[in-house]
């Protein structure tokens, strides 16, 4: 249950941040959910290892180099079985659960994407 709670995180992280996010940044995310991937967490154990090999491993992840950037740059996007297995509808939801039961209307530019996504979905 606690994996699926850090992936829903990463996987929202992703989203909102217009749905491919630097490795840089999603560490600092995690750093501030005092999830730190240079630490050891005491219920996912190594989190990088974990959100870079087993949750791209499982494809809910890629991660993938960011073209043209020296220093080498990364970046994650949603994987094919986040895809499969939630919706950016979903994930807005949660989002906005965690913000004081919000309405997702509220990010617009996500909402009207979320809502192109299940469109499409539906035909």
């Amino acid at each position: 249950m606690e994996l699926t709670g850090l992936l829903l995180v990463i996987l929202s992280i992703i989203f909102m941040k217009g749905n491919a996010v630097k490795d840089s940044l999603l560490w600092h995310a995690l750093k501030r959910l005092r999830v730190d991937p240079a630490e050891r967490h005491d219920d996912f154990g190594d989190v990088k290892k974990l959100v870079t090999e087993e949750f791209v491993r499982q494809r809910y992840l890629e991660y993938c180099r960011v073209a043209h950037t020296d220093p080498v740059e990364y970046e994650f996007r949603w994987g094919a079985r986040a895809f499969r297995e939630t919706s950016k509808m979903k994930v807005l939801e949660f989002v906005a659960k965690m913000h004081d039961n919000q309405d997702p209307k509220t990010w617009n530019t996500q909402y009207k994407e979320a809502q192109q996504e299940a469109a499409s979905l539906a035909q």
